[in-house]
């Protein structure tokens, strides 16, 4: 019994130590997000389409967890707005993803669903580049590259993107 509650002691001072050494260090855990707008450049499927041929502007709105200065875990939805040809429907898009900074660039990648269509999943790498520091934001553009699968249909867009990001 006597050595139980020496164990006992032992671990409840090691626990408080840790716990003091914990308040010590600041959290490294921020929020931020970032907004910007995007266009599809060309989609390749059972039909391959250009901006020339189709025109939908991207609104894409992220919340993001900064879970260190290089790793980002973002969630980002995407208002799609068709422009041409006439007569399309807004769509959204949820598109949660993981970004790490490298350094000159940050690379990631996202999970996506479009929400209202017939069921579907989507991968999207991505690269990003900050282009100008504008103190507590940064203007940035993004190459995206959704792949989605939907109605045993494989649909492949390139995507560029700019924005701010805080």
């Amino acid at each position: 019994m006597k050595q139980l509650l020496s164990i006992i002691g032992l671990l409840a001072i090691t626990g408080a130590c840790k716990v003091a050494h914990a308040q010590e260090t600041p959290a490294t855990t921020t929020v931020g997000g970032h907004v910007g707008v995007a266009l599809p450049l060309v989609t390749v499927s059972s039909k391959t389409t250009t901006i020339a041929d189709n025109v939908t502007i991207l609104d894409p709105i992220g919340v993001s967890v900064k879970m260190s200065p290089r790793l980002v875990i973002d969630f980002e939805t995407v208002v799609s707005t068709p422009v041409k040809p006439k007569g399309g429907t807004t769509g959204l898009v949820v598109d949660p993803g993981v970004v790490y900074n490298w350094g000159p660039v940050a690379t990631g990648l996202r999970a996506a669903w479009q929400i209202d269509a017939p069921p579907n999943f989507g991968l999207i790498p991505l690269i990003n580049k900050g282009l100008v520091d504008l103190g507590r934001a940064t203007w940035f553009v993004e190459a995206a590259f959704p792949t989605v699968y939907s109605e045993h249909k494989v649909a492949f867009n390139v995507v560029f993107h700019t924005g701010v990001g805080f």
